[in-house]
């Protein structure tokens, strides 16, 4: 078994400065991996993805941890096949995967999580779109700290999810309640914290 490494010509003496992804050429099922998902997947995005094991994991060199089950999975998903925008799923579904992580497994995750749904995200938008305050790297900082010390670990996805301007079908896909009670938790959780930690909007 061999592994594609991203930059495809890295030489850690020649480009000390960079993060390395690796990601097996074979998944844990035996499945050839098409290089194809790494060339459009992954190298596109490469920088996202570390800065996401970077704020998701506290270290940007475990960026492979979230990056290779993410191409082995969408890999095996389309039997091998590259699909419409490759780098979008491959960030996504390592999001995903950081997301985990970050808690301690999937499945304690899925424990916190609630509904997101499109008309929220248009909502969010018409009043201000709160990405521009958080993509400001302090801004996103105190947020996600502040989400994390009161345990809203299923509104901190959510935030992240919209940090990378995810598309409405990614929220319905991964948070599955009723319109009302999501709508509600998410403006009274965001807006407080927010509003505790300085964030203005």
């Amino acid at each position: 078994m061999g592994f594609f490494v991203v930059p495809f010509d890295y030489k850690e003496e020649s480009l000390p400065s960079i993060i390395p992804i690796c990601i097996a050429d074979t998944d844990s099922e035996g499945n050839p991996v098409n290089r194809a998902w790494v060339e459009q997947g992954v190298v596109p995005v490469a920088d996202p993805l570390r800065s996401a094991a970077r704020r998701e994991l506290g270290d940007a060199w475990r960026v492979s941890e979230i990056t290779e089950p993410a191409v082995h999975w969408l890999n095996r998903k389309h039997h091998g096949l590259l699909v419409d925008d490759p780098s979008h799923r491959v960030l996504s579904q390592a999001l995903s995967y950081a997301a985990d992580l970050r808690v301690g497994g999937r499945r304690a995750r899925r424990g916190a999580d609630i509904e997101l749904i499109a008309e929220l995200l248009e909502n969010l938008r018409e009043e201000r779109d709160p990405t521009t305050d958080l993509l400001a790297k302090d801004t996103v900082d105190h947020l996600l700290s502040a989400l994390d010390r009161r345990g809203l670990h299923d509104i901190r996805t959510m935030a992240v999810m919209m940090m990378w301007d995810q598309p409405p079908r990614e929220f319905e896909t991964r948070f599955q309640v009723s319109r009302n009670t999501l709508s509600r938790r998410f403006f009274r959780a965001i807006r407080q914290v927010a509003a505790d930690s300085g964030i203005t909007w």
